[in-house]
């Protein structure tokens, strides 16, 4: 096996680091954005009929801004988070491993509809 040279390393880092970013720029940016821009709230995004933001961020705090957003009728049921990237094959987001090539962090509020009824008592 050959030894690498820090430079070469290096080099591996940073081209790992920039397909990241790449990444991150399509998502929010791209010709496939993920999800949809809501234009109200900067950052935050509609996929798959949940809410979401780019990156891994507290949770709760998350949650909570998201829930207040909400239509009457709906609430967060849990904010959690995964790593999506582009299937190469069907070209659309997909959930991934974190260390997936392409592999973007996001926080997703899980959303809801209620079925309970306030007036109930």
């Amino acid at each position: 096996m050959t030894d690498h040279t820090p430079g070469y390393v290096a080099a591996l880092a940073c081209a790992l680091h920039q397909a990241n970013i790449n990444a991150l720029n399509a998502a929010q940016n791209g010709d496939n954005q993920l999800g949809t821009a809501i234009t109200k709230h900067p950052g935050l995004r509609i996929w798959n009929g949940d809410l979401l933001r780019v990156g891994h961020l507290p949770k709760t705090p998350f949650a909570v801004e998201c829930n207040a957003l909400l239509p009457d009728g709906k609430h967060v049921e849990m904010a959690h988070h995964e790593h999506v990237h582009i299937d190469p094959v069907i070209h659309q987001w997909v959930f991934c491993a974190a260390d997936a090539d392409g592999a973007v962090p996001i926080t997703i509020a899980v959303t809801q509809t209620r079925t309970d009824d306030p007036d109930d008592g």
